[in-house]
């Protein structure tokens, strides 16, 4: 607090300390510390006004600057009274500067010193720009943070980045904005979903290919907004479907010419890494290409995003009213925290074209390739317990998939007149994807007596195409808020496979005894393919002033069909001729569903609600052919599905949001009459056919509140949800191990999760520090062997984030986390397990003299209370050094160390319902790479439109 000054303690415990030196160490800190604050105590202050209108000027951004160099020092906002504030400044000679959309900016210069540590500037005339003429303004100067209506505009000039930066590393530097470790962006506490190139997306929607291949160099200024959804911007309308989207306003010369990076490195280990883009943009006119190659894990885009299209390729589609879906879900809590991924190589690229077609069309257009081949070596060690008894699973597997697969989005925006407009958005993808599993595994009982043990290689090919296309036709009215929208999306795929398994297994009484034994050879194929469509209308109705109904009517319906022939080897023949009824199937299923709704929605100046709901009819029908016989089943589901939303607006950097809804998830048909699979020998699958679909209550909870002037800022997320009739896994475990599973419908499944996160300016260190923790609860039941198991899971994990400016060329990052779970059975309360998992980590970048560059982060991670073997200490230490050199620092040569202490293992612990298991996977470790990256930016690499540097001393 001002006038009281912050005393920072540093608390070391170590065993060869007394307490007497503990003492002088805390005097010294409190001593530095009381001296660092009283040269950094000064004070400005003052009131932005507007003379001609006499009124304060709120909301204007207040700038700081060093006068001999004009860097940022700091920067704030007016309040409702246009006054502010700056304090902790040191000594000095300033300049004020005041910008705000609707005025002309104003400096003001001042100075402080041990005589003057306190300044009032006193009223700040602001000229309102429609009024006073800007003849005598010469160059306009940009704030670091602007707020434009809704949204928040930073000026990337303002923010100092090391050459060759990309944007990632330049939305780390700007308050407000998070990007994590994974390269996951949070604005405002929300993770972003769409990074856009001046308004238009670019590759798609994964906001990462953007965040991570744009060069900072490039961008002018970054808009932080919740772009709303067609049908919201089509009524004005919010309906809380909102996306947080970063738009990346480039710089002119980049719209007229061409810019992006080369970089290619090969190391120790038989390493390589290489990447690029090339991007050239002539007015609406952008064309981007990019590519990447390497064996090291790197990710220079999300290639699992784009392998995504795989998984539709074998399920039903969901949404409509309601939000239905089809998936199927695990019958016990996970709990995991893995950071094991194996070791991957990777070639991939695309390209990304959007144009301006006449003055109507907005066309965009994107392409990928991309081969993925991940190998996997993992070893499993489970802890199994049944009503009476418990018994020790081991697995050792190793896995090696290659993936190929290809993807066209298409879109076209078209506006026919004012009133009415048509987009079409096209998709295909191919895939083509190979697996070779091999794996052992034996059980033991509690006093180690051997139980069934057995191995098997199993192998699969797939290839398969994914159509999808989407037609959305919008239509506004004179009068407003009043409109109709028709939107049809169709899908079609279709994929073909083979596969073999070879498996050896000699099954076990509880007392060792050798019960039976059998050896597996087969062969199969396999065909699927899904056709659907689903077709949605909306009519808006005004009401009032500021409120509207809405009317919707929907209806969707899906067909797919799957095949599996499968083949035993024939030892007299020499060949796989003899068909296994059992393990072959022809089944088909069909989902659809009608519907209708009606939703009430108002909107005011800082409230805006809606209530509604929806009737929901919906029939599955399946056929299925098993060893001969065919077998229908129908089932036919009514709901009523009620909505709400309540938002308040207590400014426009502060919210409460509150949710409710209802959805439905069907049993599938492989849960209704499922087909053998004896790919897992010890694990057998049956249906239930008298599963009800599952019904959810969800509400949620959200709070913000964001100072992006100040960096502060307080989120708070809350969510509960509540299932009945989940559908849940009924298991039986016979005497040799062979498992049984069978789905069932529970009620009393509950699952309650939240996230708190407070962010802080640290004046002392020009830095900020964010505390934050996460938690949840979940409670559920299953059936092991007749008799119900009550699961109840907590998790709490609380993380300090330390980030420290301590020079203008040092800068420094501090981490501590630690996660707590625990898992109780009723069934077995012996067995009821807590375990921790710690992360330490710091990260340090360093710009040394003559262009040279250092950054090293270290990780420390404790796995403790795990199975023997699984408490593991990972010690992860990477380095890198880099110097900028040829004309305008195009170029970059950078030596790079990962994991230097040869320590790098993945290990993970989860919880299921009737084990716990302990995992660990080999990972990539030590090597060196030495790299080259050369700037294709044909002008001066350097910030533009604002100041040098920031640094975050006082609010």
């Amino acid at each position: 607090m001002p006038g009281a000054g912050n005393i920072f303690v540093i608390a070391y415990k170590h065993e060869n300390i007394s307490g007497m030196k503990k003492l002088y160490l805390l005097i010294v800190c409190c001593i530095l510390s009381s001296i660092t604050w009283a040269q950094k105590n000064g004070l400005v202050k003052g009131n932005a006004v507007d003379t001609l209108l006499k009124q304060p000027v709120v909301s204007a951004t207040v700038t700081l600057l060093l006068k001999k160099d004009s860097s940022l020092v700091a920067f704030t906002m007016t309040d409702s009274k246009g006054q502010f504030e700056m304090t902790g400044l040191p000594n000095g000679d300033y300049r004020l500067l005041i910008t705000h959309v609707n005025y002309h900016n104003t400096s003001q210069p001042f100075t402080l010193d041990d005589t003057h540590k306190q300044v009032n500037l006193g009223n700040l005339i602001m000229n309102d720009v429609t009024r006073v003429l800007s003849e005598v303004v010469v160059t306009a100067e940009a704030p670091p943070v602007t707020l434009l209506d809704d949204t928040v505009q930073y000026n990337a000039g303002s923010f100092k980045t090391i050459p060759n930066a990309t944007v990632e590393q330049l939305l780390k530097k700007m308050p407000g904005l998070k990007v994590e470790k994974d390269g996951t962006v949070k604005a405002q506490g929300q993770e972003v979903k769409k990074v856009l190139v001046d308004g238009k997306e670019f590759f798609g929607k994964d906001p990462k290919i953007a965040t991570r291949n744009l060069p900072a160099d490039a961008v002018d200024k970054v808009q932080v907004f919740d772009k709303m959804s067609d049908q919201a911007q089509l009524t004005g309308f919010d309906d809380g479907n909102s996306e947080k989207t970063i738009n990346l306003k480039l710089k002119k010369d980049k719209k007229k010419g061409m810019f992006g990076k080369v970089t290619a490195g090969g190391g120790t280990n038989d390493r390589y890494e290489g990447k690029f883009n090339v991007n050239s943009f002539q007015g609406a006119r952008q064309f981007s290409i990019i590519g990447m190659g390497n064996n090291t894990n790197a990710e220079g885009f999300s290639f699992m995003d784009m392998l995504s299209f795989n998984g539709g390729m074998n399920s039903s589609p969901g949404g409509g009213m309601g939000g239905i879906q089809i998936d199927i879900k695990d019958a016990g809590p996970t709990n995991s925290t893995d950071n094991g991924n194996g070791i991957r190589n990777i070639w991939g690229g695309g390209f990304n074209y959007n144009n301006l077609i006449g003055n109507k069309t907005q066309f965009t257009s994107n392409y990928f390739y991309n081969h993925y081949n991940p190998n996997t070596e993992s070893h499993i060690q489970r802890k199994y317990f049944l009503p009476d008894s418990s018994y020790f699973y081991n697995q050792n597997s190793f896995v090696k998939n290659v993936n190929n697969s290809h993807q066209l989005n298409l879109s076209a925006d078209i506006q026919l007149d004012s009133f009415t407009s048509i987009k079409i958005s096209p998709s295909l993808g191919y895939q083509q994807t190979g697996t070779v599993t091999r794996s052992d595994y034996n059980l033991l009982s509690l006093d180690q007596t051997p139980g069934t043990s057995g191995s098997s290689y199993n192998v699969t090919n797939n290839h398969g195409y994914n159509f999808r296309n989407d037609l959305l036709v919008r239509r506004k009215f004179r009068r407003a808020g009043r409109t109709l929208s028709l939107s049809l999306q169709n899908n079609a795929n279709a994929s073909d496979g083979d596969g073999s398994l070879i498996s050896n297994n000699t099954y076990r009484n509880t007392l060792g005894v050798v019960t039976r034994t059998d050896s597996i050879q087969q062969q199969n194929v396999n065909s699927s393919d899904l056709n659907s469509y689903t077709a949605r209308l909306v009519y808006t109705e005004p009401i009032f002033k500021r409120s509207l109904l809405e009317f919707s009517v929907a209806k969707s319906n899906s067909k797919s069909t799957a095949q599996k022939t499968t083949y035993d080897y024939n030892a007299y023949s020499g060949k796989y001729d003899r068909l296994n009824d059992r393990y072959s199937n022809d089944y088909e299923n069909s989902y659809g569903y009608n519907s209708a709704g009606i939703r009430w929605r108002v909107q005011l100046r800082k409230f805006n609600a809606s209530a509604g709901v929806n009737w929901q009819q919906a029939e599955l029908e399946g056929k299925t052919l098993v060893l001969g016989k065919d077998s229908t089943l129908n089932k036919t589901f009514y709901n009523l599905l009620p909505n709400a939303r309540l938002q308040y607006n207590f400014t426009k950097f502060r919210s409460l949001m509150l949710n409710y809804n209802t959805s439905t998830n069907q049993p599938t048909v492989s849960q209704l009459q499922p087909v053998p699979d004896n790919s897992d020998p010890l694990n057998i699958k049956a249906g239930n056919a008298d599963l009800k679909q599952e019904l959810t209550h969800a509400i949620q909870l959200h709070y913000f509140s964001v100072n992006p002037f100040k960096n502060r800022n307080l989120f708070a997320f809350f969510n509960v949800r509540r299932t009945d009739n989940k559908i849940v896994n009924s298991d039986f475990i016979d005497s040799v191990g062979v498992k049984t599973t069978r789905p069932v419908n529970v009620n009393g499944a509950y699952d309650i999760s939240g996230d708190v996160n407070v962010g802080l300016p640290v004046r002392l260190w020009k830095g900020t520090i964010n505390f934050s923790t996460n938690g949840g609860y979940t409670k559920n039941k299953t059936f092991i062997n007749g008799a119900q198991n009550l699961i109840s899971s907590w998790n709490i994990g609380p993380d300090v984030r330390l980030g420290i400016n301590a020079t203008e060329k040092l800068e420094l990052a501090l981490t501590a986390g630690i996660n707590y779970y625990k898992t109780q059975y009723s069934l077995q309360g012996s067995l009821n397990t807590e375990y921790l998992n710690q992360v330490y980590s710091t990260e340090v970048n360093w710009q040394l003299p003559h262009n040279f560059y250092f950054n090293t982060e270290f990780t420390y991670t404790i796995n403790s209370q795990r199975a023997s073997g699984f408490n593991t200490r990972v010690p992860l230490w990477n380095a890198f050094i880099s110097e900028q050199f040829l004309r305008f620092n195009r170029g970059e040569l950078r030596l790079s160390a990962f994991d230097l202490l040869k320590q790098n293992i993945g290990v993970s612990r989860s919880t299921s319902q009737n084990y716990i298991e302990d995992k660990r996977v080999r990972n990539l470790q030590r090597f060196f790479l030495l790299s080259f990256t050369y700037n294709l930016t044909k002008n001066r690499l350097s910030p533009s439109g604002g100041f040098r540097s920031i640094h975050m001393i006082g609010g």
